[in-house]
């Protein structure tokens, strides 16, 4: 599966921090492979009109894997633009990248942060957000918090993230969370995890 840009046009996801482009770009492969595989495992069709949100989007890759593999889904993909964990990113720039792939009309973008954000009545089906938590230092604590108030009953959360501490965020996150299920993610990197989330305890 391959997501196909517009002719003559190739979207700009950006680079990470402590990295190069190409090996951003090599991260970014290996996520949409992992992403795309646990999508599969989660109790949704692929023709589901689902409700999406994607926590800390950056420039959009991760809510253009989305539309491509939920491809009657509505995505909304907030960040500050502003962290310098990825190079240059902005909110036009995201923008720019879901037009490039034809997705302008099913995913849309905004200004915001974990914190002063609201998503709780949103009444999304599923939450994603990859390499977006570790940046906070202690604070993903509290951001964890945030994500298991916005969820219904019914949603699911995948989160896929360097973990540094994961016995110390596991329990934190068992506490927030009935189910708290760690999937493969291959050759991403050892600190690395992918989890499923679900069940808020509320």
């Amino acid at each position: 599966m391959r997501i196909q840009a517009r002719k003559n046009q190739q979207p700009d996801f950006g680079t990470y921090h402590h990295s190069t482009p190409r090996s951003s770009e090599k991260t970014r492969e290996k996520v949409k492979i992992v992403f795309t595989k646990v999508f599969g495992d989660l109790p949704f069709s692929r023709d589901d009109k689902l409700k999406i949100l994607d926590v800390g989007c950056g420039l959009g890759f991760l809510s253009c894997v989305c539309a491509e593999y939920y491809q009657n889904a509505k995505v909304t993909g907030f960040d500050t633009f502003e962290h310098g964990s990825l190079k240059d990113s902005s909110l036009a720039k995201a923008k720019n990248n879901a037009k490039i792939l034809g997705f302008q009309e099913r995913v849309r973008f905004q200004k915001g942060d974990l914190f002063s954000s609201d998503y709780s009545k949103g009444k999304f089906d599923l939450f994603v957000s990859s390499l977006v938590f570790h940046n906070l230092g202690r604070k993903r604590f509290d951001a964890y918090e945030r994500l298991a108030y916005w969820i219904m009953s019914k949603s699911y959360i995948v989160l896929g993230d360097l973990f540094f501490d994961y016995k110390l965020d596991l329990r934190r996150l068992a506490s927030l969370f009935g189910t708290v299920e760690k999937k493969p993610s291959f050759n991403i990197g050892r600190q690395y995890k992918l989890l499923i989330l679900s069940e808020p305890k509320k």
